[in-house]
């Protein structure tokens, strides 16, 4: 009987079959381990990729929101030089024309509107015409285009007088773009609401739009008092940056 109950008992627990099996079962589970240890790092490799390019990609986008504030602002920035050098050699801002190259009489130098007067010709003020960097251009198709507008057309409350100034508008651009000039120019990126009528009214010259000009004043815009530039927006959340760049 022990011997039976011994060869039983080895029958059970050490058969060749029983031990090839509990050692392939072995394996078995240990490949299975590793690849579920590798495809778990594959995972953890794919979302932290993914959270990098999601990440430089808001990075590229502020950087192209950063170069676009600056441009508008050396765009700014250059008109006015151009037109403080027309002022030293003697043509007052009332002489000043705003004409463009597209003009079919921007070549024509006549008594009533003589070349040395125009801000974009090579004979007066020498500005380069500019279109708006493409990552800050946000035209909706309806009305008037977005891009740069200068002219002088309408007073603001707190120049000097109440005579016209002269004014830079970079029309239509995206609310980032928007938000960095003001970051520029006072340190926060909050970005007023003008009310009271439109943008095109307040800073862009009427013939240019069906509307009427309207003086600009601290009860349009409370934030923009005594701000010689600043970037705003309409109560649709048009966005336009404006430049004093000759206060009558």
């Amino acid at each position: 009987m022990r011997k039976a109950f011994k060869k039983n008992y080895f029958s059970i627990f050490a058969y060749p079959v029983n031990v090839n099996r509990s050692k392939s079962n072995r394996g078995n589970a240990f490949l299975y381990i590793l690849v579920a240890v590798v495809l778990f790092g594959a995972l953890i490799f794919a979302l932290s990729r993914g959270g990098q390019q999601n990440s430089g990609v808001a990075e590229l986008d502020s950087g192209r929101a950063k170069v676009a504030a600056n441009e508008i602002l050396s765009y700014a920035a250059t008109a006015a030089n151009n037109l403080t050098q027309m002022d030293a050699g003697g043509i007052t801002a009332d002489q000043i024309d705003f004409m463009l190259p597209n003009d079919s009489d921007f070549n024509t130098d006549a008594p009533a509107n003589p070349n040395i007067h125009k801000l974009f010709h090579p004979s007066g003020g020498g500005l380069g015409y500019k279109s708006l960097p493409q990552d800050a251009n946000d035209d909706d198709g309806v009305g008037l285009a977005a891009g740069y507008y200068i002219g002088r057309f309408n007073n603001i409350e707190w120049t000097p007088t109440t005579a016209p100034d002269i004014i830079f508008a970079a029309y239509e651009i995206k609310t980032p773009v928007c938000a960095e000039i003001n970051r520029k120019l006072t340190g926060s990126t909050v970005i007023p609401t003008v009310s009271g009528d439109s943008l095109e009214n307040f800073f862009i010259e009427a013939s240019l739009h069906s509307g009427a000009n309207a003086p600009f004043e601290v009860a349009n815009c409370a934030a923009c008092e005594e701000k010689p530039a600043l970037c705003v927006a309409n109560a649709a959340g048009k966005n336009l940056f404006y430049s004093i760049l000759a206060a009558e």
